[in-house]
């Protein structure tokens, strides 16, 4: 099986693990919230470990925090899209879920 990393994909994804929240509304539209750890990460989708995932076909927001290194300045990241996907992750205790047909944002910390 070939790893879901390794597919052709139209936009590159990147390795990176960000601390994220990410909410979305059940079926009776009250808004549930939880906390996750991206495993990749591109302009139009993501990979999101978790212990309690959102349902799949769910919309959601997700928002986390690149902490400065270096010469890069820290950045906060928005999106939203749809749940594709979600699964258990071999050897991990948390589940994950794909995040796509959405769009990621990354915007410099002093931005309003």
């Amino acid at each position: 099986m070939t790893d879901a990393l390794e597919r052709p994909r139209k936009y590159h994804r990147y390795r990176l693990e960000v601390p994220v929240i990410f909410s979305w509304r059940d079926t009776r539209k009250i808004r549930q919230e939880q906390v996750g750890l991206t495993r990749d990460l591109s302009v139009r989708g993501a990979f999101v470990l978790a212990t309690t995932p959102p349902p799949l076909d769910a919309v959601i927001k997700l928002k986390g925090f690149l902490p400065a290194g270096g010469k890069v300045l820290p950045v906060r990241m928005f999106g939203e899209g749809q749940v594709v996907r979600v699964e258990a992750v071999p050897g991990s205790l948390p589940l994950g879920f794909a995040v796509a047909r959405g769009r990621i944002v990354f915007r410099k910390w002093a931005e309003n």
